[in-house]
């Protein structure tokens, strides 16, 4: 039955031409008509020795295929294209970015251990979570910028224009086709020049972007707070832990109308807005 069996599998292989040439007497396995006249002095075992060898080399050849064209981890893609609008994201370190018009971030889920990296297209403002041993890069077209924890500028709309200007901290420029990595500090801005292929350097920093006005797109309801909290002097709010992520796509204008934001937060979710002195509490409806 076993003899059979490997019988019919080796013919398998051989239909599909899986076998080695085995025209050559003498060989390990003989030809058609070789193994019709002499098929029952061949030994079981080496059947079984070939078709080992050649299940080996199949599964091994599909390892190997499968391994190579596996697909790189997916990016999330986040687009403004409001023209008066800031979208603004807090990403999975904590880290908040304010995207301009027609700006496109890509960036993943969940970033690596040892290094934050996102990819830009347009002019974005970052406020990056300080993380010595993980830092945080952003690739545009001609240049990579790498920061373990400040806020600055960037605008960088095609291969020929990059400028960076820093707030807070200190942040390095790498220019991708030269050798040419600047370092910049608080009110510096570095800019590309597009007649010399060069990085310069002046003292001035530029304004930050626009944020009188933004605006969320599916954003967690504990970041949203989380940074418009950022942005008042005075009054936060405060909102029960089971409703951070809640999700919420709004307008809002920032500044100490924080108020307002609330009763737009609670009326879109249906929630139930109280305040104690500079304090305004989110929670559900009893």
């Amino acid at each position: 039955m076993a003899d059979r069996a490997w019988e019919r599998l080796y013919k398998r292989f051989e239909r599909d031409g899986l076998l080695p040439d085995a025209n050559v007497p003498g060989s390990a396995l003989w030809s058609a008509a070789s193994r019709a006249e002499e098929r029952h002095t061949v030994k079981f075992s080496t059947w079984a020795a070939a078709i080992a060898v050649l299940l080996a080399g199949v599964f091994s050849a599909l390892y190997i295929t499968g391994r190579t064209q596996a697909p790189e981890k997916e990016l999330l893609v986040l687009h403004n294209e409001a023209n008066a609008l800031t979208l603004a994201t807090m990403l999975q370190d904590g880290s908040v970015v304010y995207l301009s018009e027609q700006t496109s971030l890509k960036y993943p889920d969940k970033f690596a251990e040892d290094r934050r990296e996102v990819i830009l297209n347009g002019e974005a403002f970052f406020e990056i979570n300080r993380n010595d041993g993980c830092p945080f890069v952003i690739n545009t077209g001609p240049a990579t910028v790498e920061v373990t924890g400040t806020a600055f500028n960037v605008r960088s709309k095609d291969a020929s224009s990059f400028l960076l200007s820093v707030r807070d901290g200190e942040v390095r420029v790498s220019l991708k086709k030269r050798q040419q990595t600047v370092s910049v500090k608080a009110g510096e801005t570095v800019f590309l020049d597009a007649e010399r292929q060069r990085l310069s350097k002046t003292d001035r920093r530029q304004p930050d972007g626009n944020f009188g006005r933004i605006h969320f797109k599916d954003e967690h309801l504990g970041n949203i707070v989380t940074i418009i909290n950022t942005h008042s002097d005075s009054i936060r709010i405060q909102i029960d832990p089971e409703l951070e992520n809640r999700s919420l796509t709004i307008p809002v204008t920032l500044g100490n109308n924080l108020p307002e934001i609330a009763e737009i937060i609670c009326l879109v979710l249906n929630l139930r807005r109280s305040q104690d002195e500079n304090i305004i509490y989110i929670s559900k409806k009893e």
